[in-house]
């Protein structure tokens, strides 16, 4: 798979972090806090939609750049069919705040590896936009994913959440 088809794969998961985290603003509309956050994460994987896209622009001006990271059209079907499963589980009829947090912690944990493992593939432009666009980013996102849990008084979350921008913070150094 090309660089760039792998990113216009990523962009396509972003756009559906938009609808998940869309989905959870509705159905929690009534938490006025709740839904607010929700937006705001929606809002974040929007940008994310966006730089992807603007970074297949910036890795056809450089030549196409380098390899791909090592994946499989298996491995990213797997990956879709993950994010299924937690959006079909968020759109249940008894998920609690407590367990939205939880799918979106799931959702978070399939997102940041395959942005860091992304990053030193894409052209010396692209990896500094998507660095501070997700990675650098990532703060702001987890702390309101951090609000979310201590709403739901979900700990569980709140250590992962935790670990990932730990990881975050690691891969800017």
């Amino acid at each position: 798979m090309s660089l760039s088809a792998l990113v216009e794969r990523y962009a396509q998961f972003e756009k559906r972090g938009v609808g998940f985290y869309r989905g959870l603003a509705e159905r929690f509309a009534a938490d006025a806090a709740a839904a607010r956050l929700w937006r705001e994460m929606s809002n974040t994987e929007a940008s994310h939609f966006a730089l992807l896209e603007l970074t297949q622009d910036w890795i056809a001006m450089s030549g196409g750049g380098a390899s791909a990271p090592a994946t499989t059209p298996e491995g990213l079907d797997a990956l879709a069919a993950r994010m299924g499963e937690i959006e079909a589980a968020a759109e249940g009829p008894g998920t609690t705040l407590a367990e939205a947090v939880a799918l979106a912690v799931d959702w978070e944990e399939l997102e940041l590896p395959r942005i860091i493992d992304l990053v030193p593939h894409l052209p010396a432009k692209a990896q500094g936009r998507v660095l501070a666009g997700m990675i650098a980013e990532a703060a702001e996102h987890y702390r309101l994913l951090m609000e979310l849990a201590n709403a739901a008084a979900a700990p569980g979350a709140l250590a992962r959440v935790s670990a990932l921008a730990e990881r975050a913070r690691a891969t800017l150094g």
